[in-house]
């Protein structure tokens, strides 16, 4: 697997090395951390069009339609990434390289190594940012400080994530084995004290129910006094509304009985009245 001790550091500016580039006149090195490396090109100020390598300051733009000449530019050393093709090295199997294509800001595309890219691979897609880096490649047979240009992926404040490596692997297979051998050990466990645990269950749960017996008893009996209880009362309840009913039916016949003579009084009293009437109407009138 790929690792960053096996991959060149980023340079950081010394003033007591003498640092040179690895190609002359394709990127500037920073005397300081606070300022970054660009790349150098060119640009053509009647077309606006970039270029990268630098054309010279008198070479005509590539432009057919356009004569003019272009002039030397420090570009942005931003961009983003088109496409990235992992490699391995022929010398060591285990050491893998990522060549990509990269559209810097100003629209060029170019070719170049990436770097920083181990723990990111979901981000070696079509559009994840990058931005320009020197890569410290070691010092010379005079004692110079080579520098290279690469870019390396943006990635912000996301932590790398790396693929576990043969000694991780090995641990994480023992680990498993020995969780399984313990699950196989607590199931055989399990298994044997299944019965004992069924037999002492059965066993509290016939002492619950027979140390309970008694109270179902004294619940029950309760019950069926609370009902005869209640029986009684609705049948005294009941006693009692047909005692109520059967005195006011006695006491309407009475009231009856004694408003019926009167009335025959009446009726006979308007019978005698009309029937002395009628006798007086037949008499006839004595002529003087």
């Amino acid at each position: 697997m790929n690792s960053p001790q096996n991959q060149p550091s980023i340079f950081v500016p010394d003033k007591n090395k003498v640092v040179i580039p690895f190609m002359r006149d394709v990127f500037t090195i920073p005397s300081n951390s606070r300022h970054k490396p660009k790349l150098i090109g060119s640009v053509c100020k009647e077309c606006e069009e970039y270029f990268f390598p630098k054309t010279g300051s008198k070479t005509t733009c590539d432009n057919p339609v356009c004569p003019r000449s272009t002039s030397e530019v420090l570009l942005s050393g931003r961009g983003k990434l088109l496409s990235a093709t992992i490699t391995r090295s022929s010398a060591d199997g285990n050491l893998e390289h990522v060549s990509a294509v990269i559209l810097l800001d100003e629209g060029i595309k170019i070719n170049s190594h990436l770097i920083g890219w181990e723990g990111y691979r979901d981000m070696l897609v079509p559009g994840s940012p990058v931005e320009l880096v020197l890569q410290d490649l070691g010092e010379n047979e005079w004692r110079e400080t080579q520098v290279g240009y690469a870019f390396r992926l943006l990635t912000g404040r996301r932590k790398p994530v790396f693929p576990p490596t043969e000694e991780e692997k090995r641990a994480a297979e023992a680990v498993r084995a020995k969780s399984e051998k313990r699950s196989k050990r607590q199931q055989a466990r399990r298994k044997k004290e299944a019965p004992e645990k069924a037999a002492s269950e059965k066993k509290r749960t016939t002492a619950s129910a027979k140390a309970k017996a008694p109270a179902v008893k004294k619940k029950a009996a309760t019950t069926r006094k609370t009902a005869a209880k209640r029986k009684t009362s609705a049948a005294k309840a009941a006693n009692t509304t047909n005692r109520s009913a059967t005195a006011k039916k006695a006491a309407a016949g009475k009231a009856a009985r004694a408003k019926a003579p009167k009335k025959t009084a009446a009726k006979k009293t308007t019978a005698k009245n009309t029937t002395q009437k009628k006798t007086a109407s037949k008499t006839p009138r004595k002529r003087r």
